[in-house]
């Protein structure tokens, strides 16, 4: 049995934003490919050696923790693959694929909580469940503005939740998320919005972990995420 939390939403504009394409989604495309099409659809940044010296032993860390994360979304450990890129602190495509930037990851090679913290969110869009949206209706751009702004929310409380449940803190992604918007956004919420959701999330997640190890402290102990051995 392993823990499920709840959230999990929509990518973006790095690392916490939409990027919108184009164009009106066309008429026959059903509500989840048009959202796919729309919020994951960007051009992919370019993907570099895996097996970069520099990179190889952060990315194997954080690979971990994309398992275990996939677990806390309720989505199997296959469902998200990471891939060392360039030109991107980090962004998720509709196959489920993380593409994770060398630079972003030099960078903060000593902040693991904000790395895992940028992962959960990239983990808690869950690209993949819009295949489940098969009504055939073109969405307006003020509906997938909506929809976009309502699932960023879910992203966000997403990786506060699971950061508290893992053990490791928010204030790294909080301050991060600060210190990149340039100035706000119209198609989602400002950073200080989303921060508070994030810490809303951890505080939860916090809570309700804490409460585990007191009235279930053999099964927090074997099936909490902090000590998830799961597959990796």
């Amino acid at each position: 049995m392993s823990l499920r939390i709840p959230g999990g939403g929509v990518s973006g504009r790095n690392p916490f934003g939409p990027v919108w394409t184009g164009g009106k989604p066309q008429v026959q495309q059903t509500v989840g490919a048009q959202v796919q099409d729309t919020l994951f659809g960007k051009p992919k940044p370019a993907v570099l050696n895996q097996d970069d010296a520099d990179c190889a032993a952060l990315l194997a860390r954080l690979h971990s923790f994309r398992k275990r994360l996939a677990r806390l979304a309720g989505d199997a450990e296959e469902d998200y693959r990471l891939l060392l890129s360039e030109g991107t602190i980090a962004m998720v495509d509709q196959e489920g694929t993380i593409y994770v930037g060398k630079q972003f990851l030099l960078s903060t090679s000593s902040q693991l909580d904000l790395q895992v913290g940028v992962l959960a969110h990239e983990v808690g869009h869950r690209p993949k469940r819009w295949g489940e949206y098969r009504q055939q209706r073109e969405l307006s751009k003020e509906e997938m503005n909506q929809l976009c702004r309502t699932e960023e929310t879910r992203a966000d409380y997403f990786s506060g939740r699971a950061l508290a449940e893992l053990g490791l803190a928010c204030a790294p992604l909080v301050a991060f998320l600060k210190a990149i918007q340039v100035h706000p956004h119209p198609e989602y919420f400002p950073a200080d919005v989303r921060a508070q959701v994030i810490e809303d999330g951890f505080t939860s997640g916090k809570r309700q972990a804490n409460d585990r190890k007191k009235f279930f402290p053999e099964f927090a102990r074997l099936h909490g995420a902090k000590g998830d051995l799961g597959g990796g």
